[in-house]
């Protein structure tokens, strides 16, 4: 599961608003196609595996009985990050892979209004097209979809990592356990873009600082949350398959 699904105040919440809402990130209709789908495979499902501690499914279980949440540890990553640090290839300040929403579009402005360098697709693009996008810049750039978007883009900053980049967010206050892993800087402030300049001009050392974090949180999020096997030793047992 990747979506932000909960269960608060008697209400389902798709991306942390109630069922229904509008946005200009994905279409009302869309969402709720997803949760009928979803609904429809109930009988199917065991559990809901989560990455990390994300996303939290809030009271999943109460507004789906029997359905569980197991969380699978983080990847590890490389440790040797002097390699990806060549500025060979950094044309860009920053990286912006996402979709471009109205609240992304003004964000995106404002950087390029300051003389910052955004290199950004504006379209999907594959895995692979987006690690060399990623190299093409010195920070990965981490934008909520709108104001008052509450979570971290998990997998953004793990890809960053994974190509040698650091990531910096704007706007969010995330405390779940990638946080440790990315610089959150609070735009409500005067000097943020200035802050932003300053990740740029250090993103070296932001990377390696980042790596490090990464591995660190990783192993203690591995001793807490275990792999969890005994969902797939249930499975075994339950559809007879064979060790």
């Amino acid at each position: 599961m990747t979506e932000h699904l909960d269960f608060q105040h008697g209400q389902i919440y798709f991306h942390g608003a109630p069922l229904g809402s509008r946005n200009d990130y994905m279409h009302s209709t869309t969402i709720l196609t997803r949760m009928k789908h979803l609904l429809e495979c109930l009988p199917y499902l065991r559990c809901f595996f989560v990455l990390g501690d994300l996303p939290e499914l809030r009271n999943i279980s109460t507004m789906l009985p029997g359905i569980d949440v197991c969380a699978i540890p983080f990847p590890t990553l490389e440790d040797s990050p002097c390699e990806s640090l060549s500025t060979s290839d950094t044309v860009h300040d920053l990286v912006f892979t996402g979709a471009v929403t109205e609240y992304r579009a003004k964000l995106l402005a404002l950087l390029e209004e300051a003389g910052i360098s955004v290199v950004c697709p504006r379209r999907f693009v594959s895995r692979n097209h987006r690690n060399a996008i990623n190299r093409f810049g010195k920070i990965i750039l981490n934008i909520p979809q709108r104001e008052g978007w509450q979570w971290l883009s998990l997998m953004r900053i793990i890809a960053g990592l994974q190509t040698g980049r650091a990531t910096i967010s704007l706007g969010t206050q995330d405390t779940s356990h990638i946080a440790s892993c990315c610089t959150q800087l609070d735009i409500r402030e005067d000097d943020w873009v200035s802050k932003v300049k300053e990740c740029i001009g250090d993103w070296k050392s932001l990377y390696v600082r980042d790596l490090l974090s990464y591995s660190a949180m990783t192993q203690r999020f591995q001793q807490e949350r275990p792999f969890p096997h005994y969902i797939f030793e249930y499975w075994s047992v339950t559809d007879r398959v064979c060790h």
